[in-house]
């Protein structure tokens, strides 16, 4: 048992609630009681309304195949300039109750509320309900708020009663919170090292809570070791108040003069413009989860495959067999091709990177780090050529006339 006898720190975590898709109905107020998904410039639902998310669409699902089994669900194009707009009065209105705002992503944040209650005249329950009604009231949207000691268990409590959900959880109910948690939703725990976990007895967070240190730091690495502070109680996890440009999604695209099918041209303009989304996502400091590769025919239909890294990368030379994978489903020697692109999303910071214990690219992209720096430098220049996987190993190499990914 453990439990915290006072409020030593009070962190709010608030979340948008399928901001994309809120936002679009905030907007279009004909919208607002129907199925609603965002990305029919992709061709793959990007974000889907609650009403849509009812209908069992999903993110991800090709936006044909919604059109055809929910004929009732609209399909709109993201509009990032109206999201920015939202999230930058969101924030602004988190901050006229405090300055202590931290803008973690475009659609959610952390506040530390404590010693507010006394100028305020609420309580922190209080004090989470007017900024959540504020925003509500103010934007047409729904927002989740929890409040906790830590910035984990925060996050855990917003998460509790959504949509429109309010969760405060003070010292004494921190084991009531950890046990409905499994642990592949623990903030900052990945898959595979849940699956260890679990091989170890565990399946929730409060039995992960429970452990002693010795076993923390005997089987898992320090980050982990954070992770379990935080979930007891202990604030480990600083808010950041530095302003942030949050992205949720990095797009780069071009259409030809000319339709074509040659494959290693167009394998060629797909990796020009992966290069160049990984590229954007390493200055912002992400990581990078998940990829969409798309070709548009001369007739208007678009081809698209997702990518699911199974860990979260900065270079795409790690993921360079899943994405040619990628690339193969979506290519027919058949059809004439007019538009290459790529999309890049589910990001993560690189400061909370989901850890692993099983890093089976570590070698490789310790090897990634040194090398790219001078090719974006242009210290290293290897102009149209393409390495092979040969490149990193003391194996012949071979030159492609295709950009640079697989060096």
């Amino acid at each position: 048992m453990f439990q915290v006898h006072s409020w030593p720190n009070v962190i709010l975590h608030l979340d948008g609630d399928a901001f994309f898709a809120s936002v679009i109905q905030a907007t279009r107020p004909y919208l607002r009681d129907k199925p609603v998904v965002t990305g029919r410039e992709r061709g793959i639902a990007t974000a889907v309304s609650y009403q849509a998310k009812k209908l069992g669409i999903t993110r991800g699902m090709r936006v044909w195949e919604i059109k055809k089994r929910f004929p009732a669900c609209v399909v709109v194009d993201s509009d990032y300039e109206i999201y920015n707009l939202f999230s930058s009065k969101m924030f602004e209105m988190m901050r006229s109750f405090t300055p202590s705002v931290e803008e973690y992503s475009i659609d959610e944040g952390f506040a530390d509320i404590k010693g507010l209650r006394r100028p305020l005249n609420l309580s922190y329950l209080g004090i989470g309900k007017a900024i959540k009604d504020r925003i509500e009231f103010s934007l047409g949207i729904t927002v989740s708020v929890g409040i906790s000691l830590t910035k984990s268990l925060a996050k855990l409590a917003s998460d509790l009663q959504k949509p429109s959900g309010l969760v405060v959880v003070d010292g004494l109910s921190i084991e009531k919170l950890l046990v409905k948690v499994p642990l592949r939703k623990i903030w900052g725990v990945g898959a595979n090292t849940s699956a260890y976990l679990e091989k170890l007895g565990l399946k929730t967070a409060l039995d992960f809570a429970r452990k002693d240190e010795e076993f923390i730091r005997k089987n898992l690495t320090k980050p982990f070791w954070e992770i379990w502070k935080e979930l007891r109680g202990e604030l480990i996890y600083q808010l950041n108040y530095s302003a942030k440009n949050s992205y949720r999604s990095i797009v780069r695209s071009r259409t030809f003069v000319s339709a074509t099918n040659d494959k290693d041209f167009l394998w060629s303009r797909l990796l020009t413009h992966i290069e160049e989304t990984f590229y954007k996502a390493r200055t912002l400091n992400y990581r990078i989860g998940k990829a969409n590769l798309f070709l548009k025919s001369q007739s208007f239909r678009y081809f698209q495959q997702e990518v699911k890294f199974v860990e979260k990368v900065a270079y795409p030379i790690l993921v360079r067999d899943e994405l040619r994978q990628g690339f193969e489903k979506i290519y027919n020697d058949k059809i004439l091709y007019r538009t290459a692109g790529c999309a890049i999303y589910d990001f993560i910071e690189e400061g909370m990177v989901q850890q692993t214990l099983f890093n089976h690219n570590q070698h490789l992209e310790e090897k990634a780090k040194k090398i790219y720096p001078l090719l974006e430098e242009k210290k290293v220049d290897f102009g149209t050529r393409l390495f092979d996987k040969g490149f990193f190993s003391n194996k012949p190499t071979k030159l492609l006339r295709i950009p640079i990914i697989s060096i």
